[in-house]
């Protein structure tokens, strides 16, 4: 029933809504979140559009501390090398806050194998990035769309 989808229908939607414990980094360089924030599709043509949309929940403990996500799709980071989809903004004063965090991205799949999307995040200056506060739901969603 695939193969008669017209261009731009939804194939199909994977999707994960978890909270997980605290994930922090002081590394200057991309790392992975772990596992809870890995997301897989195979899709069903080699040709579609991956939509790729993610809610997380990074806690910035004063002024100085923030930091940047990217989504690695096991070949690549989809995001800018240096800034990944961008920097989560300073709090501008000394006290801490809870912050969201939006990302709406895109890939290309270039087989059916399947392809597992990890997230990416690293802190700015060596300070601690929260990238996840605990107690908090994540989304992330992978939307598959014809061609």
């Amino acid at each position: 029933p695939y193969h008669k989808m017209p261009a731009g229908r939804v194939i199909q939607v994977v999707r994960n809504t978890f909270t997980a414990a605290h994930v922090t980094t002081t590394s200057t360089s991309f790392s992975s979140m772990g596992s809870p924030f890995n997301l897989s599709i195979s899709p069903k043509f080699s040709n579609s559009i991956i939509l790729i949309d993610v809610m997380l929940n990074p806690y910035i403990s004063g002024n100085s501390a923030t930091g940047a996500y990217n989504i690695y799709n096991g070949s690549v980071q989809l995001g800018h090398a240096s800034n990944g989809f961008g920097w989560v903004p300073p709090t501008g004063g000394s006290n801490g806050q809870y912050r969201h965090f939006n990302i709406n991205a895109s890939d290309t799949a270039s087989s059916t194998s399947t392809i597992t999307y990890q997230i990416y995040h690293k802190s700015n200056a060596g300070v601690t990035f929260y990238g996840n506060h605990a107690n908090f739901t994540n989304h992330i969603r992978l939307t598959e769309v014809a061609q």
